[in-house]
């Protein structure tokens, strides 16, 4: 029996895609055990900021953003990159749930890949406008 192997670009389009519904399940299940994901707001004031290791830290990252804000923007726009690295580059929108405050960013989000899955990811994008989101 063939096996088929699929391209960076279309595992972390299917992550996208599993995120806009909202299926972390589907995520969780095609990272690596020990992933790791940074995002690099001050964790003092976005709940979801800072590095998030292993499954059960990017579980929490999700759970953080879910209980955080609601999405009001979610566009990926570009994929550079091969098969051990690959850029991802889009926009996001968030509505603070405490503040009620709205921040709308463009980034890019860098993912690392070992043996064939994602290994560690992290993302840039303009952080003032998520941290005065959430003042």
């Amino acid at each position: 029996m063939e096996t088929t192997t699929i391209t960076a670009q279309e595992a972390v389009k299917a992550l996208y895609d599993a995120f806009g519904k909202g299926d972390i399940p589907f995520i969780l299940d095609h990272v690596a055990e020990n992933f790791s994901w940074f995002d690099p707001c001050d964790s003092s004031i976005v709940p979801f900021g800072g590095i998030h290791k292993n499954k059960s830290g990017f579980l929490e990252f999700f759970q953080q953003i879910g209980s955080s804000t609601d999405t009001i923007l979610w566009e990926v726009n570009d994929y550079i990159g091969d098969e051990d690295k690959l850029v991802a580059i889009g926009r996001h929108g968030i509505r603070c749930k405490k503040t009620g405050k709205e921040a709308v960013a463009d980034w890019a989000m860098v993912w690392h890949f070992k043996d064939g899955g994602p290994s560690f990811g992290r993302s840039y994008y303009n952080t003032s406008a998520f941290e005065n989101a959430f003042r």
